[in-house]
């Protein structure tokens, strides 16, 4: 009798441990997802951004190109026209705020010893980002532009701050984009209302 009520007493106990270790593991599991809520979250979070900024990088190829056929397509155009490109492009970056945009387009030709030169250049902040007749640098081959035309360049830069993860660190994106286009109706696109190289 005895001995059958110390089997009784530990089964007691053993089923009680058994208990107790089920709650235990149910605690652990708990501890377990509250220390890995907070890496998914920034996963979740992180691809949607990874998302957003391949979207304002593909929206800031497709405007320098835009901007760069239309003046192409130009035998002339005039400093209002060029104004009004421009307000379409940052336009085509919307929702997200254009203020970060940067943008330059520009006219190359070569010069009498075939080196590469300014023809006229404006921004989108209402000035001459190159002076006329000034070296051009920033081309990787200047063979492209043919002796007696010219070549339109647009350069973009555009400064994506994330709308969610800025909250937790401060980590703007920077895109810049170089479009170059050869002059479709004429041999060289003027600016109305250039002074020196616009008129060559």
């Amino acid at each position: 009798m005895v001995s059958q009520m110390r089997n009784i007493s530990a089964t007691s106990s053993l089923t009680g441990f058994v208990r107790r270790w089920k709650k235990a593991e149910s605690g652990l599991a708990a501890t377990e997802f509250a220390v890995l809520l907070p890496v998914l979250i920034l996963l979740f979070f992180g691809l949607i951004e990874a998302s957003n900024a391949m979207t304002v990088n593909r929206k800031v190829a497709i405007s320098a190109n835009t901007l760069a056929d239309l003046v192409a397509q130009s035998e002339e155009i005039k400093e209002s026209e060029v104004d009004d490109l421009f307000e379409g492009v940052m336009e085509m970056i919307r929702p997200n705020d254009p203020s970060g945009m940067t943008l330059k387009l520009s006219s190359v030709i070569l010069d009498e010893d075939g080196d590469p030169v300014v023809h006229w250049s404006r921004d989108n902040k209402g000035g001459k980002p190159y002076a006329e007749g000034q070296e051009f640098t920033k081309l990787s081959d200047d063979t492209i532009i043919p002796s007696i035309a010219s070549l339109i360049i647009v350069e973009m830069s555009y400064t994506y701050q994330p709308s969610i993860t800025n909250r937790v660190m401060d980590t703007p994106i920077h895109f810049t984009r170089q479009t170059i286009r050869w002059p479709r109706l004429t041999t060289k696109v003027q600016l109305e209302g250039a002074g020196g190289g616009g008129d060559n």
